[in-house]
């Protein structure tokens, strides 16, 4: 596979893999938002029971807000788990990008390098042909002169 084609081919998985990173990266922070809000609420939760606790409930309440109160915290857990499972990814996402562009510069700096070498390839090709046709030249008017 040629170089150029090598080259294409690498910039097009970093692309994806960058696209992969921002779809990631949004998945986390929507994760992180959602911590938030259950925190949150759960706090809201909390701050009305022990108003109403204070207040004195029946123990047909109190299950009700236990409930209530056990379900929202099985959420928040479930929440946090994603969150750092997506920070993770994240991560690695992270990690696949830098290891994409490291690679697409290497191959970028040998592509430079094989341009620099067919220039110095051309150049030493002309000033062969220059010296070439300067000896032809001289040759021709050297023997005009010796006539």
């Amino acid at each position: 596979m040629k170089l150029d084609a090598v080259r294409r081919y690498r910039a097009q998985v970093e692309e994806v893999l960058r696209m992969e990173l921002l779809v990631s990266y949004q998945n986390l922070q929507d994760a992180e938002l959602l911590c938030r809000s259950l925190d949150a609420r759960m706090r809201m939760t909390s701050e009305r029971y022990a108003a109403k606790a204070s207040a004195g409930m029946a123990v047909e309440e109190f299950m009700e807000w236990q409930a209530v109160s056990d379900a929202e915290a099985a959420m928040l857990v479930q929440a946090r788990q994603d969150e750092v499972r997506l920070r993770d990814e994240w991560s690695r996402k992270q990690q696949d990008v830098r290891e994409a562009m490291q690679e697409r510069r290497t191959l970028d700096r040998l592509a430079e390098r094989m341009r620099q070498q067919q220039q110095v390839a051309q150049h030493h090709i002309e000033q062969l042909q220059m010296d070439e046709a300067a000896r032809r030249t001289g040759g021709r008017h050297h023997n005009s002169m010796n006539r």
